[in-house]
């Protein structure tokens, strides 16, 4: 009887034991499903693409790359609705002069950033903007802070939201502090008021509207001036997905991102576009785009220094 019982606690000790293993390795074969999963999405998401792209015979590349593991409505989160009331007064009031420019042309522009999780593309723009505008006035490479346009502007802009008129918080008696005092975490914090203004703008355009996207001819004169333009594009899948070559798929949508147009090439018919996903998407952080897909160019502002 003795003998009985023990092997019966035997048994049920293994009993358990293996209850656990199982469980266990379903846990990690469910963890690989996931990813599994994921990539299997991926994957038949870019196939798909592809053979639409070889039917309208495309001239860009696209892949897996970091800017996927987000959600398009969480890094895209430019809003034409948040423009402020006073908007109108940075309309056409300074008009373009079509100028004697060449057919391919690369303004200035800084390092490529990455906004991470956070939808703040309209803070690397408008900062973008200023550091390619100081870059094209001789005075080096800087590195402004988004964080502090981010946490301090005036207009409520968040993650969730924000629109070019924030480049009023840029302007004097504001200004724009340095990343080295002011780094950026990819959240909004409390705004800090520590650090010391770096540079100021003086006043800023449209160099068309706000609710178009101006002339190619004018928005070169803007590159060519100031050395960039800060302007929205509607970011679709192919778009977030694109490695390389120049973009071609082109959709007429609501504007949803915020980036910088630093050059072109007539040869391509396309600008040469500044993104804020990181230098692992695109061209290492960069775009050919052709004139006007996606609606790029949208709003496109510049500053005066």
């Amino acid at each position: 009887m003795k003998h009985t019982k023990k092997l019966l606690w035997v048994v049920l000790a293994v009993a358990v034991v293996l209850s656990f293993a199982l469980q266990a390795e379903k846990g990690v074969n469910a963890d690989k499903g996931i990813n599994m999963d994921r990539g299997e999405k991926i994957a038949k998401m870019l196939d798909q693409m592809r053979y639409e792209m070889k039917q309208e015979g495309a001239t860009y590349e696209v892949g897996d790359n970091p800017a996927l593991q987000y959600p398009i409505e969480q890094l895209c989160t430019l809003d034409p609705s948040l423009a402020g009331a006073d908007d109108y007064l940075h309309e056409s009031i300074e008009q373009s002069q079509t100028m004697a420019v060449p057919a391919a042309y690369m303004g200035y522009y800084t390092a490529i950033r990455n906004q991470g999780s956070c939808g703040s593309c309209w803070a690397f723009s408008i900062i973008g903007n200023f550091e390619g505008l100081i870059k094209s006035l001789g005075y080096g490479d800087q590195n402004l802070s988004e964080q502090q346009l981010l946490d301090c502007n005036s207009y409520g802009y968040s993650c969730s939201g924000g629109w070019f008129t924030a480049a009023n918080d840029i302007k004097t008696p504001k200004g724009a502090r340095l990343e080295s005092c002011y780094p950026y975490v990819a959240y909004k914090t409390t705004c800090k008021t520590t650090c010391a203004i770096y540079d100021y703008i003086t006043s800023w355009y449209y160099v068309g509207t706000s609710t178009g996207v101006p002339t190619t001819a004018a928005i070169k004169d803007k590159i060519y001036a100031k050395g960039s333009v800060g302007a929205a594009v509607y970011v679709n899948s192919n778009f977030q997905a694109y490695t390389s070559g120049t973009f071609s798929t082109c959709v007429n949508g609501t504007v949803n991102h915020a980036i910088l147009l630093v050059g072109w090439d007539d040869a391509k018919g396309a600008w040469r576009l500044k993104n804020s996903w990181g230098t692992s998407w695109g061209e290492s952080g960069l775009m050919w785009i052709k004139y006007a897909c996606n609606r790029v160019g949208y709003a496109a502002i510049y500053y005066n220094y």
